[in-house]
This record gives structure tokens, C-alpha cells and sequence, in this order.
């Protein structure tokens, strides 16, 4: 039988539709959040909490680029991704408490302002890591970058 993170995971690859950078993109941050999360010993809840997170975190993207002419902005996916989060969370029978909690997980892993959640914390630095990875940065990017970064395996794997 299937557990809930399974489904969740499963129905947004199939949303993906194949698309190969979102789909990998998915995977990539889906797999790094969780051991940032078990390096920084999360409890249960919590871990559940990121890894949803990390798989619905860019999940508006494709919904926005069909109603918007091909526009995806920040602006567009912060609208359209609560009620695209509570479907996926509520079709994986995720428990109702938890989708406020993703949602604001999910709409604020672009916002690198100080304060921030752990759990946030570590869903920024796994996008940004995986971010680096799958494009061209420049060193005055990694640079400018690097002061979000807390965790010790964040910092140095961002560095490398």
C-alpha cells in the first residue's frame, strides 16, 4: 500500500506530464531536502512537512505557463499555488493541518530574508543548490548567495 508522500510524489511527477527539467527538478530537491533534513535531525512531522514542500515547491509553474500566456512570474505562481498545493496534498490524504503549513513553506522558498523557519531554511538551500547545479552560475552569484546558506552541509556542498 501506498503511503501518502508516495502519492503526493507520484501525482506531481504525472502533472509534470514528463517535462524533463521540472520533473528532474522535483526529484533533485525532493531527494536533497531530505537528507538536509535528516543531517539536521528533524522530527518525524517535520521531515513529512519539508518533503511535501520540496515536491510541490515549484508545482505552479506549469499551471501558470498554460493560463498565462507562457508566464510564470513570481507574481502568477504565488496566486495560483495554495489551491494547487491543497489539491495534491488533500488527493495524497495528507492530514488538513498540514496544507497551511505547506503552503507558506511553498510561497516563501524565495524569499531570503532573515528570520526564517528551519524547515524553510532547508527547502531554500536545497532549490539553491539544485539551482546551481542545473545552470551556469557566475561566481558573483555563488557569492552573493552564499550568506543565505546555515546549514554546514548547505555551505559547503553550495561551495563546491
Amino acid at each position: 500500500m501506498q503511503n501518502n508522500e508516495s502519492i503526493l510524489l507520484q501525482n506531481a511527477l504525472l502533472y509534470e506530464e514528463g517535462h524533463p527539467r521540472r520533473t528532474q527538478h522535483i526529484l533533485k530537491v525532493y531527494a536533497l531536502a531530505k537528507l538536509l533534513g535528516e543531517l539536521e535531525q528533524l522530527s518525524e512531522e517535520e521531515q513529512l512537512l519539508l518533503r511535501a514542500s520540496a515536491i510541490l515547491h515549484d508545482i505552479a509553474i506549469k499551471y501558470c505557463k498554460e493560463h498565462y500566456q507562457g508566464n510564470a512570474c513570481q507574481e502568477y505562481q504565488c496566486k495560483e499555488l495554495p489551491q494547487l498545493v491543497e489539491k495534491f496534498l488533500t488527493e495524497a490524504n495528507y492530514c488538513p493541518t498540514y496544507i497551511p503549513k505547506v503552503i507558506d513553506l511553498t510561497l516563501n522558498h524565495h524569499n531570503y530574508n532573515e528570520p526564517r523557519s528551519l524547515l524553510l531554511q532547508l527547502l531554500i538551500e536545497a532549490d539553491l543548490i539544485v539551482n546551481r547545479f542545473e545552470s551556469s552560475w557566475n561566481q558573483e552569484q555563488i557569492e552573493r548567495m552564499v550568506p543565505i546558506f546555515k546549514t554546514s552541509f548547505g555551505k559547503e556542498l553550495f561551495q563546491k
